[in-house]
């Protein structure tokens, strides 16, 4: 059960970020170019995948957590303070992508919709797109010091 729960966890992660990736770094630059239409519409078709995505992320990640051991071990091992960093960016990870899905493509959908122009929504995507990409490398490399230390910490003791 365990192995299985990680490898959802891994998979949810790698087709948030993978996706996320895919849409900053070959349908934005395009979209840049004046290819903005087909980037709205990637990025609207995407959203019941990616939140699922997200959840199961989420929803696995809790899980994983009660499989560490003890909390006086967890804690004393560092693991802690990695897991407490982890949630606090995937937390903010998560926001700033909330804003990016629902609030700048919605308005990059209306910018075309009316001819106006789409360079300030495409400019806010782009940012967030890089540092929501940055926070991720960051609690994937957090969630790997988590898990290899959690293999020095027993879960029976």
């Amino acid at each position: 059960m365990r192995l299985a729960v990680l490898y959802v966890h891994v998979l949810g992660a790698v087709v948030w970020i993978g996706g996320l990736a895919y849409q900053t770094h070959v349908l934005l630059p395009a979209a840049r170019r004046g290819a903005a239409a087909p980037f709205a519409d990637a990025a609207r078709r995407a959203r019941p995948v990616t939140w699922t995505a997200i959840a199961v992320v989420v929803l696995s990640g809790f899980y994983n957590v009660t499989q560490l051991g003890r909390l006086d071990r967890v804690m004393e091992s560092g693991a802690g303070l990695a897991l407490v960093a982890k949630f606090i960016l995937v937390i903010l990870a998560v926001a700033l992508f909330s804003q990016r899905d629902f609030a700048q493509v919605t308005i990059l959908s209306a910018a075309l919709g009316s001819g106006a122009d789409p360079t300030a929504a495409l400019r806010s995507i782009t940012r967030l797109d890089r540092v929501v990409l940055l926070l991720g490398l960051i609690v994937i490399y957090l969630g790997l010091f988590v898990s290899r230390t959690a293999l020095v910490i027993s879960p029976a003791a």
